[in-house]
């Protein structure tokens, strides 16, 4: 304990401190006379009220979070975001903390101040936050961290609370922290749940899936309506509103403009906090919900046995992955055809037929349930065949087109630029459309455009120098499959628009050079 001279002493020496900042901000401490407010409280407008969320000390691990929380009437999303009133004033004395208060100016409802010995209770270790520097006039200032918002680790204790943040792959920044007092009109700290980039996937009120959706914009100001602790650890309600290009299992592809509520959580045993599921999401006029990833096994399709002139039967594949082709009971995709080489899988397994070898398909049989027949080894008994309706769930079929150990002629502008040769070709290749095409003599040609994604042992000798460099990379391409009348197993022509996963392609694409990768008989 100190004694009664030592007190006034370090009250005096406190208060010459703070002489400096009063020109940037105010504050009053208990035991001498308060110095008058520089704004009444009728006079500020951007008020909201700081200490609804009551939080109750739980852990060292945290500064005080909360315990027992108020309801919280979510406020109008536009009127959340009016930066019109640029007045706030904070007292550390409604927190428990040192009574000091501060004038802070351009802040909006949606972020969250630090001043001084002031930190909004809101600000929780393992949630991300953006950071802005705010200062008491109309001059813009620059976010910290380059603008990212990072993760927060911890929050100091003392006088000046230090903030320090989760390494992240930023250049040039040497440090991730800061003090709370290092800038004299504080920070204001955002709240950010969802970014760009995030795939969910959709459900509606059924809990039944019904697409995916990846967030490809996201409005800035993402604000927190609610929040507290359960028995799992912290949980925050934010509204998000946010751009999106949305795919369900019926409709095609586009990009709509939608809001929701996310739920941001943090368990106790864990550094960082996710997001939960999306609420409260209106696409097209029905309301759903959204759980973050990509469910491929949920994805589902309908299909109608009359659009192909069969019998009309209809079905619901549940499982079938955008690149494979559905048959299922009287059901046969018109894009199956005899003469191409195809995976083969149940729906409800992952696991291939014909131990995951792709084989050709040679037949297609009549009738109500269809008998596909594929090539064998074995010119006396051939066992690889089944029933479409074998299966009550339906088959999947996978169309391949180049295979391990293809070599390939490298075209550039009609000369011969080096050799590939298909290191790993196991990645799905998705078909992209099949064109039935009469030619003079009356026969039918079928022609495949396949996507392709290989990794190849590639030389290139762009200089025509003789000296070739040999390197493993990826390639991208479209496979053009042809089979005619008299073919009994389609060819594989070239593979057009060939993109390289290597700063080569830059070279490729300045000049308006496209490379063609043609097959080595």
């Amino acid at each position: 304990m100190y004694s009664p001279e030592e007190e006034i002493r370090l009250l005096n020496m406190r208060r010459s401190w703070h002489q400096g900042r009063r020109s940037s901000s105010t504050f009053s401490l208990l035991g001498h006379e308060e110095e008058p407010e520089l704004f009444p409280e009728k006079s500020v407008h951007n008020s909201f009220d700081l200490s609804v969320n009551n939080y109750a000390e739980k852990t060292s691990e945290f500064p005080p979070i909360l315990n027992q929380l108020e309801e919280l009437e979510a406020p109008d999303f536009e009127e959340c975001v009016n930066e019109n009133e640029v007045t706030t004033i904070l007292d550390a004395s409604k927190l428990g903390d040192i009574p000091a208060k501060y004038v802070i100016q351009h802040l909006a409802q949606h972020q969250f101040p630090v001043a001084g010995v002031y930190v909004d209770q809101r600000i929780l270790p393992g949630f991300k936050y953006s950071v802005l520097p705010l200062c008491n006039n109309t001059q813009k200032t620059k976010p910290l961290f380059n603008g990212k918002a990072l993760t927060l680790k911890s929050i100091g204790r003392g006088y000046a609370r230090r903030f320090t943040f989760e390494d992240g792959v930023i250049p040039n920044i040497k440090e991730r922290c800061f003090w709370s007092d290092n800038n004299p009109g504080g920070y204001a700290f955002e709240l950010k749940a969802v970014s760009v980039g995030d795939k969910f996937t959709i459900y509606d009120a059924n809990h039944e899936p019904q697409g995916f959706l990846e967030v490809t914009n996201v409005n800035e100001k993402q604000l927190e309506i609610d929040g507290g602790i359960n028995k799992k650890g912290i949980e925050k309600k934010v509204k998000v509103k946010m751009t999106v290009t949305v795919e369900l299992y019926d409709d095609i592809s586009q990009s709509l403009p939608i809001t929701g509520v996310a739920v941001y959580a943090k368990k106790f045993n864990e550094k960082c906090a996710k997001v939960t599921k999306v609420l409260n999401v209106n696409i097209k006029n029905h309301r759903y919900y959204l759980i973050p990833g990509v469910k491929k096994n949920s994805r589902w399709i309908k299909v109608n046995g009359s659009e192909i002139n069969d019998v009309p039967t209809k079905y619901t594949i549940k499982g079938i992955e955008q690149h494979e082709l559905p048959a299922v009971g009287t059901y046969v995709d018109p894009r199956i055809l005899p003469g191409f080489v195809y995976k083969v899988r149940p729906i409800n397994s992952k696991r291939t037929l014909f131990n995951g070898q792709p084989l050709k398909l040679t037949s297609i049989g009549q009738g109500y349930a269809k008998r596909f027949t594929f090539e064998s080894n074995s010119k006396l008994e051939n066992d690889n065949f089944f029933w479409s309706d074998n299966n009550l769930e339906g088959y999947a079929f996978e169309t391949r087109a180049v295979y391990d150990q293809t070599r390939f002629n490298i075209i550039c502008n009609d000369r011969i630029i080096g050799e590939a040769r298909v290191f790993r070709s196991d990645l799905p290749q998705l078909e992209h459309e099949t064109n039935r095409i009469l030619v003079e003599n009356g026969k039918t040609v079928f022609v495949k455009h396949v996507h392709v994604n290989l990794l190849c042992h590639v030389k290139l000798d762009i200089k025509n120098s003789g000296s070739v460099d040999e390197s493993l990379m990826k390639v991208y391409g479209l496979a053009i499959l042809r089979k005619s009348g008299e073919d009994r197993v389609a060819k594989l022509e070239k593979i057009d628009n060939v993109a390289l996963d290597s700063q080569i392609n830059l070279l490729f694409a300045h000049a308006n050079a496209q490379l063609t990768f043609v097959p080595i008989a």
